[in-house]
């Protein structure tokens, strides 16, 4: 009777640690919240989480987290926009997605990112070279770049679940 409780907490658990992504995907701290659950677990010795993979937790967490910060602009940069377009990706997904947070909370957030990464990355290209085609095309990029950050940073929250869930069924 008992092993069944603790496999039902378990899997609770496990229920909990996937929606955790959610928050992630909406631009919450999702996968530092799983990170400090994996800790709690080490801590108390549910499982066999080592601290060599609460590292690598906490490694993947990290690399979410720059995947996130650097790929969007990354891809604009690679996709032809200027100095001013990345400038204005990076300035308008932050300003979205502060605006967003007070607009539509939570959802705005992730939401308002997205289009303040195109809006910023279009203005900025366009400021710079004054065509509006090219300016419309590294917006789209920048928009596509976010969208792979977040999912890289999702991907990365996946591995933390996927971790926690093997040491400790």
């Amino acid at each position: 009777m008992e092993a069944v409780a603790i496999k039902s907490g378990l899997i609770l658990l496990y229920l909990f640690l996937f929606s955790c992504l959610i928050l992630t995907v909406i631009g919450l701290a999702g996968n530092w919240v799983l990170v400090a659950i994996a800790l709690v677990l080490k801590l108390t010795g549910v499982g066999d989480l080592t601290w060599l993979w609460w590292s690598v937790i906490l490694g993947l967490a990290v690399v979410g987290e720059v995947v996130e910060s650097l790929l969007g602009l990354v891809v604009v940069a690679k996709k032809g926009g200027t100095r001013w377009g990345v400038i204005g990706s990076f300035l308008g997904g932050l300003t979205g997605a502060v605006l967003g947070t007070s607009v539509i909370p939570p959802f705005g957030t992730v939401l308002f990112a997205f289009v303040g990464a195109f809006a910023g990355a279009a203005l900025g290209e366009y400021w710079n070279n004054q065509h509006a085609p090219e300016a419309i095309r590294i917006g789209f990029w920048s928009f596509a770049g976010k969208s792979l950050a977040t999912a890289g940073k999702v991907l990365a929250g996946l591995g933390i679940v996927w971790i926690v869930v093997l040491r400790t069924w």
